[in-house]
């Protein structure tokens, strides 16, 4: 019984994480960058169940911060210096998942690898590839008195952290 739990979550996390969780920027500034590779830290955010807007700051090799928007394996990222793309290697490796089947908490990882392209203004030429980290902690809905975790959260938090080599 609790693989099969431990199964639908796992489900419904890579159903989501395909879905929606992204890794597109809206920039609050030009990138800054001098040299011509570096190591990028990206960190996204929220607590909307399903979302596919996330807050982003990257650091590292440019720094910028805004909004992300994801679709499916491939995010549009969007800087006020330009765009470039974030391409998730589907399937992602689930690291954990689990649900507390008295309390209905449920926790989940997934790697990814990453690659970045298809650059615009700013950002033409830029290439690269790395990992990704996506970590989430929810309540999952009850149903007939037991945890559904098929179903989107009642509340959830969800975090990704990836981090990248990038060169133009």
């Amino acid at each position: 019984m609790r693989i099969s739990r431990i199964s639908i979550v796992a489900a419904a996390a890579a159903s989501m994480i395909a879905s929606g969780a992204g890794f597109a920027v809206a920039s609050t500034g030009a990138a800054q960058r001098h040299a011509s590779s570096g190591t990028e830290h990206f960190y996204l955010m929220t607590t909307e169940p399903s979302a596919s807007k996330y807050t982003i700051i990257a650091t590292g090799f440019f720094t910028a911060g805004g909004v992300d928007m994801s679709k499916n394996a491939v995010d549009s990222v969007k800087l006020a210096g330009g765009t470039f793309s974030v391409r998730l290697g589907l399937p992602g490796n689930i690291t954990k998942s689990v649900v507390n089947p008295k309390t209905c908490l449920a926790e989940f990882a997934v790697t990814f690898k990453i690659t970045l392209g298809d650059g615009t203004r700013a950002y033409k030429g830029i290439g690269g590839s790395g990992t990704a980290v996506v970590s989430a902690i929810g309540i999952t809905s009850r149903s007939h008195g037991a945890c559904n975790p098929s179903v989107n959260p009642t509340v959830e938090e969800q975090t990704i952290t990836a981090v990248a080599h990038v060169h133009f």
